[in-house]
């Protein structure tokens, strides 16, 4: 099936795996508020839907993000505070490569996560992801958002997120 795709023309949603921990916690509990990739996402994508490796091997977490921030030269730094931002603005060693941040703006939790079982068997996936691939039409509407655990919303403020209770 193809990917959802928006009025740019691209998918809308796409899946990207995740060591589960503790990288992903930080997320949900706002205290890491960018994501950090070597690679550049897609323009189209808006979510990312982490699927989290053994041995969870499910997805559990969708994001809402916003467009690539990135550290070329006259790019304004991150702003300091959350967990990472700091280290990404110095090109801290551990960071080499990573020059792709993306705000996370919200933070969804599936009230039931998508198993590997269900992502071959409902879906058509061949395996486990191991890089970016994208969201299915069928999956994208089997798990409306708007019906899912939101642990954080919209705006971040400041280095700040809003956390729902």
């Amino acid at each position: 099936m193809p990917a959802v795709r928006t009025n740019e023309g691209g998918p809308s949603d796409a899946i990207l795996p995740m060591i589960a921990d503790p990288w992903m916690s930080q997320i949900v509990s706002g205290e890491k508020t960018y994501e950090f990739r070597k690679s550049r996402i897609r323009s189209s994508v808006k979510r990312i839907w982490f699927y989290l490796n053994a041995p969870y091997s499910h997805i559990r977490y969708v994001c809402e993000i916003d467009p690539p921030r990135t550290r070329n030269p006259g790019d304004e730094p991150l702003e300091e505070g959350p967990l990472g931002n700091r280290e990404y603005n110095e090109r801290h060693k551990d960071w080499s490569g990573y020059d792709y941040a993306y705000r996370i703006r919200s933070v969804y939790e599936l009230r039931t996560p998508i198993t590997l079982k269900m992502m071959r068997d409902k879906y058509g996936f061949k395996s486990a992801p191991r890089s970016i691939v994208f969201v299915k039409d069928d999956m994208k509407c089997d798990f409306p958002l708007d019906v899912q655990i939101q642990h954080r919303s919209g705006a971040i403020m400041d280095g700040t997120a809003s956390v729902v209770a």
